[in-house]
């Protein structure tokens, strides 16, 4: 049985993007003295049937600065604030579904 808006890929994939952001953030952060290191970004994009996808992406950017150490740390922050969000919506799903189930037994 498919319900409508109660997809569990939607959360599923901003879990995997914010982890996806958070790595790359953590990349960034341990390579911020390594010669050559080309910083990474994140990019994402909506999906068609819900939910986001992304890809990392180098980019020109200084890594060896306070404004890319500030970036960083922002960044991650925030990652983990939308892996929090998508994990409860998640979970509010799977609650959903299990009182669905109980009311039609």
């Amino acid at each position: 049985m498919t319900i409508p808006g109660l997809s569990s890929n939607i959360a599923a994939s901003g879990m995997q993007v914010a982890a996806q952001r958070m790595q790359a953030a953590a990349s960034n952060t341990a390579n911020r003295g390594t010669e050559g290191f080309q910083r990474r970004r994140v990019e994402q994009s909506e999906t068609a049937t819900g939910g986001v996808q992304a890809r990392v992406v180098r980019t020109e950017a200084r890594n060896d600065d306070t404004a890319a150490t500030v970036s960083d740390v922002l960044d991650a922050h925030q990652a983990a604030r939308d892996f929090a969000a998508s994990t409860a919506a998640f979970r509010a799903r799977e609650d959903t579904l299990g009182t669905l189930f109980d009311a039609l037994a």
